[in-house]
């Protein structure tokens, strides 16, 4: 063998011992990834990813937030491993992504989440119906002493974390049905300054996702549950109301109820794939449980009697 040829063959080993090497850091407990998640899911998802990280040490997620209207619409970008949010893209952007990827884009039921009303504690106790609520958001109630049995009064102030978040969608297209939103309607720019605004303002009624109050042994959310709190809501011709509590989420009671759920952009066993198999898992589950959601799984326990 000729120096040229044996100087080729060195260099195509090394080459292809390299590819070789980056395709096995990625795997469903090795490398390095970025998702794209509802602002909404913060609390969990930094949960999971640290549980996640600490038990493989090889992998990293790295994990940007985002309204959930500018979450799906990223389904055709190669930077984003995962999208996470109550919203998943549409039959046909799936449809185009198969086509384009040559497979399929899986999306996962993570857990059973709901959105939350709250206000601030003048107006502790308030209990809604779904034709308040939308009386409310279209501007036909505009003051808390035309809601029947408030007791209270004052100009409402509706507050939502963004225009185009997963909460507007919500509210838009379950309670609206149609309707415009009212004009006295604000956006913040996340859920943490939704709840700031609450706890500091009266006549405020926020909207948000009920993970970033529902975990009660979270140090922020027992900080804010000083100042703020969780509007009941029944449906129409209803006696009973309920707060959105993880039991009246699971039997279907809290009426404003939705999906956490994941997009998965890969093809093979990567470590996308791992994470969202993580989330699924027990120990995934079991943190979504503590957070106060509810498991799109069922955790089962072992009891034995002698």
């Amino acid at each position: 063998m000729n120096k040229l040829a044996y100087f080729l063959v060195v260099i195509s080993l090394f080459f292809g011992c390299d590819n070789k090497s980056k395709v096995a850091t990625d795997t469903p407990t090795t490398g390095n990834i970025i998702i794209l998640a509802d602002e909404c899911y913060k609390p969990i998802l930094d949960t999971e990813i640290m549980v996640f990280e600490s038990q493989y040490k090889n992998a990293k997620i790295n994990v940007i937030y985002r309204p959930a209207i500018d979450v799906i619409k990223e389904i055709y970008n190669d930077s984003f491993r995962i999208l996470l949010s109550s919203i998943v893209p549409d039959s046909n952007s799936l449809r185009k992504y198969k086509e384009m990827k040559g497979y399929e884009a899986k999306t996962t039921v993570l857990a059973k989440d709901a959105v939350a009303v709250i206000v601030n504690n003048d107006k502790k106790g308030l209990k809604l119906s779904l034709s308040d609520l939308k009386n409310i958001l279209n501007g036909q109630i505009s003051d808390f002493s035309q809601i029947k049995g408030s007791g209270k009064s004052g100009r409402i102030n509706i507050v939502f974390d963004n225009q185009k978040s997963s909460t507007v969608v919500y509210m838009q297209d379950s309670i609206l049905k149609g309707d415009k939103l009212s004009s006295n309607v604000y956006a913040q720019n996340t859920n943490e300054e939704v709840m700031k605004y609450v706890k500091n303002n009266s006549n405020a009624l926020g909207i948000i996702g009920v993970s970033w109050i529902s975990d009660e042994a979270d140090e922020m959310a027992q900080e804010f549950s000083k100042d703020i709190s969780m509007v009941e809501i029944g449906k129409d011709n209803d006696v009973y109301f309920y707060k959105p509590n993880m039991g009246y989420i699971a039997i279907h009671k809290y009426p404003l109820r939705r999906l956490m759920q994941s997009t998965l952009r890969e093809g093979g066993p990567g470590l996308g794939r791992g994470f969202v198999n993580f989330m699924t898992s027990e120990i995934g589950q079991k943190i979504i449980l503590k957070s106060g959601l509810v498991p799109s799984t069922v955790l089962t326990r072992v009891v034995e009697v002698n």
